[in-house]
């Protein structure tokens, strides 16, 4: 005898973010919590300016950006629900300690 249920996919979408955006990115973390991750991130984390990291390990990261009025603000970098690097607009990436880049990961 099999099972044929349908059952519901139990993998989350790679990048979920870019399926359900909320109405204000404002309402995933307040300014304050957001500034304090970013202090934690620029504390703890290296510069790597922008082509020490690889596309294809951004593209698995949820994004979550500064709830600011004005364009072009910070922009924070999430892998498995944890902080891994921060984008300074024309500035680069900051990278969590451990996040791979290519000079970690030879490309």
């Amino acid at each position: 005898m099999s099972d044929t249920r349908i059952v519901a996919h139990t993998n989350p979408a790679v990048n979920a973010s870019s399926l359900t955006t909320p109405a204000h990115d404002s309402q995933i973390l307040t300014a304050a919590q957001f500034k304090d991750l970013y202090v934690y991130l620029c504390y703890v984390g290296r510069f790597a300016g922008f082509s020490a990291v690889p596309w294809t390990v951004l593209a698995l990261c949820d994004v979550i950006e500064e709830p600011v009025e004005e364009p072009e603000g910070l922009q924070i970098y999430f892998k498995d629900g944890w902080p891994v690097a921060v984008l300074e607009f024309d500035q680069g990436y900051r990278l969590a300690p451990g996040f791979p880049d290519n000079q970690t990961t030879g490309g």
